[in-house]
């Protein structure tokens, strides 16, 4: 039997209710009928004369369109709310400022040996032009503090590395997410396996920023973080790079 596809939107359910049950109406995506489900009351809208409602059996759920609740906001395709931008760019200072505490007291005696190199650095410089001396090598300055820029970055890439990992199998949200009420899901299911968590991880910041120590390739790696950063801002589905990768989304709880 030939059927039209309805546009997106809320229709009867074309499951019988159970007995006892008043009558609800559950969302069409435009290519197939959702899970979520909300009471008649909620002034459904039909499609018109020239269209037919399509069968249950014959359109299963997907998500190869985007979804959107009564007030047009996008969704996951069982009903979830999309974060916007702005949210996850809130969360995402949050959370860099809480790493940048935690890191800044794990690294400070290397932090403290930087800053007193760069004291007698520019110490010697000052003397130097006094006296009508060359001035210091900045070659055996830069060498005298790449140890512990280096290991400033390795400390940072760990703690990033448990603290986002770490929070995402404990909440499905780092601290940051908690605090203004979003949460990370595959885009199909309410699930967060551990596999897209690291891949989200390694797209995010695992492999652009161990990509950034390399010179060149480090510029691409640099450009590809801030696409990442923008993307959701035109993405249908609201995902960034790495949602795409790991094909999550992330939501909002509240």
């Amino acid at each position: 039997m030939a059927v039209m596809t309805a546009p997106a939107g809320w229709y009867p359910d074309p499951q019988p209710p159970e007995a006892g049950s008043p009558p609800q109406q559950r969302y069409w995506d435009g290519q197939g009928w959702t899970a979520h489900v909300a009471p008649t009351a909620q002034q459904p809208t039909y499609p018109s004369a020239e269209q037919q409602q399509p069968a249950y059996a014959s359109y299963p759920a997907t998500s190869a369109t985007t979804a959107y609740d009564m007030s047009g906001r996008p969704t996951t395709p069982d009903g979830v709310p999309l974060a916007g931008w702005w949210h996850r760019v809130g969360a995402s200072v949050i959370d860099y400022l809480i790493l940048a505490v935690v890191v800044g007291v794990l690294t400070f005696p290397f932090i403290r040996d930087i800053i007193s190199a760069f004291g007698d650095y520019f110490d010697a410089t000052i003397t130097a032009a006094d006296e009508g001396r060359p001035t210091p090598s900045s070659a055996a300055f830069e060498q005298e503090i790449s140890g512990s820029i280096v290991a400033i970055g390795a400390v940072a890439f760990v703690v990033g590395l448990v603290y986002t990992v770490g929070f995402l199998i404990w909440k499905q949200a780092t601290p940051g997410k908690l605090a203004v009420g979003l949460r990370i899901r595959l885009r199909e299911s309410p699930e967060l396996p551990l596999s897209a968590i690291i891949l989200r991880w390694a797209t995010q910041s695992g492999a652009p920023g161990l990509l950034g120590l390399v010179p060149l390739v480090g510029f691409l790696a640099s450009i590809f973080s801030l696409l990442n950063v923008l993307w959701p801002l035109w993405d249908d589905k609201k995902q960034a790079l790495h949602d795409k990768v790991a094909k999550t989304n992330v939501v909002r709880t509240r």
